[in-house]
């Protein structure tokens, strides 16, 4: 009896020395995660923007979010391309992690394209990403994405326009409120390219709903936006074809 107590109590003491030297190690196999497996930090981005479309949200449990900032934290510090590095800054900003410190690096890549012209390293890909952000909920990004107007060409446009009138249709009094802070020009420009959306023009109902809002607002700033709204739909008609489309608002 006194042999085999000793033998339990020798196997005892060995299993938790062996567990001890495998924590120790690092040998202790990681809480596997539902979506984020075991991937290399570079690998979180393609994770979570599958063909290098970023997902507009993300909706993970408390593990997978704490892995996915890890990472995410890792490929800000080490990756040298920037529009990876965006991307990180997108997530980790989508995950509200360091969220007011991810927004400014966005916006400070996005002014410089603005006051550069969109030069070098600039594409749309940044608009996207704080566009996606604004439509999550996030404050104090329409008025930056307003200011990218003047540079707006080609898919950046599109990208801008259709932004702009779906701003205009869902906030008008916070869209028209942002205008008053951009001079005249800028304020038909603006509404202009809004009119246009994504090259196709607004859609006879989108019209109707945004022109009455500004007939409702009232007052220069609205009235302004409602002439280039308009303008920038015809322009949108004749460009793009040479068939009637449904009659529009003309009141």
């Amino acid at each position: 009896m006194v042999f085999r107590s000793c033998s339990f109590k020798f196997t005892l003491v060995s299993m938790v020395f062996m567990a001890s030297c495998a924590a120790v190690s690092g040998l202790t196999a990681p809480a596997q995660t539902e979506g984020i497996g075991v991937i290399e930090p570079k690998g979180i981005l393609e994770e979570l923007a599958p063909d290098g479309v970023p997902a507009s949200s993300l909706k993970l449990k408390p593990l997978e979010k704490a892995r996915a900032i890890r990472l995410l934290k890792s490929v800000k510090r080490n990756e040298t391309d920037l529009d990876r590095k965006q991307l990180a800054n997108y997530f980790l900003a989508t995950l509200g992690h360091d969220y007011e410190l991810n927004l400014e690096e966005l916006l400070t890549v996005w002014r410089g394209c603005v006051t550069n012209d969109f030069g070098h390293s600039c594409n749309e890909d940044t608009a996207d990403l704080l566009i996606k952000l604004r439509k999550q909920g996030h404050k104090g990004i329409l008025r930056p994405l307003l200011e990218g107007w003047r540079y707006s060409d080609g898919a950046l446009a599109e990208i801008l326009g259709d932004f702009y009138g779906e701003s205009l249709e869902r906030n008008p009094k916070e869209f028209v409120t942002t205008l008053t802070r951009f001079p005249p020009k800028d304020q038909k420009g603006i509404c202009e390219l809004a009119g246009g959306g994504d090259g196709g023009g607004m859609s006879p109902e989108t019209e109707r709903r945004v022109l009455t809002s500004l007939k409702v607002i009232g007052g220069d700033v609205a009235n302004r936006s409602a002439r280039s709204v308009r303008a920038g739909i015809n322009d949108s008609d004749n460009a793009s074809s040479d068939q009637p489309r449904v009659q529009r608002q003309t009141n």
